[in-house]
């Protein structure tokens, strides 16, 4: 019962974590760390967005136990966007050696499955961008496809005993993320540059669109 909770738990942070939550996380980290609260809040960010760029990376099962961390993260880049989601990926390349902690093997390994390049290509020419950030313009048929080669792909590595784990570039990391999710809910999408020194990665498997 305690590990089902557990995992609840986990499964629902985004949606448990109000603004009112993130408020006294903030006031607890001033008093830690005042230079780097007054930095950022609120004079470059707001509570309601430090909140959603917690929230980003809490749906994707990263901690955000490290507040001062992510809050240097979003001090050093968001005078240069407002997007929270690009905020994000910067905060998650920060929290790198965290991310790649609770993937690796005893061996130091990270076992992931890639994305032959066209594949990625492809993803990245539906990518596109406004003022409240980016979205993807890929048809519902092709994004299924996607997702179910992808499915496929990382099913060698779960029947291996290992957490499916995909690897990406940067750039089309977050949107792997969304095709999967419906499909593979559990799947952890990786970019390269969140891969810290000192863990060997071995891929297992590429996923390609057979279309």
């Amino acid at each position: 019962m305690a590990t089902h909770l557990t995992e609840v738990i986990k499964t629902h942070a985004a949606e448990l974590l109000t603004r009112e939550e993130v408020n006294k996380l903030i006031k607890s980290l001033k008093e830690r760390s005042p230079s780097v609260v007054e930095e950022v809040v609120p004079s470059v960010l707001k509570i309601g967005d430090i909140q959603k760029v917690l929230q980003n990376l809490l749906r994707e099962r990263v901690p955000v136990r490290n507040l001062e961390t992510i809050l240097e993260a979003l001090g050093d880049w968001a005078p240069r966007t407002n997007d929270l989601d690009i905020l994000t990926e910067y905060v998650r390349n920060a929290l790198a050696r965290t991310i790649c902690e609770q993937y690796v093997g005893e061996d130091r390994v990270l076992r992931v499955v890639t994305l032959d390049p066209a594949l990625e290509d492809r993803i990245s020419g539906h990518i596109e961008h406004n003022e409240r950030g980016a979205f993807l313009t890929m048809p519902p048929e092709v994004s299924r496809k996607v997702a179910a080669e992808i499915a496929e792909a990382v099913r060698p590595l779960v029947a291996a005993g290992h957490p499916p784990v995909v690897l990406t570039s940067p750039q089309v990391r977050a949107q792997v993320k969304r095709i999967s999710e419906s499909t593979v809910p559990s799947l952890a999408v990786l970019a390269f540059n969140e891969v810290v020194r000192g863990i060997r990665v071995e891929s297992m498997g590429m996923a390609e669109l057979k279309v």
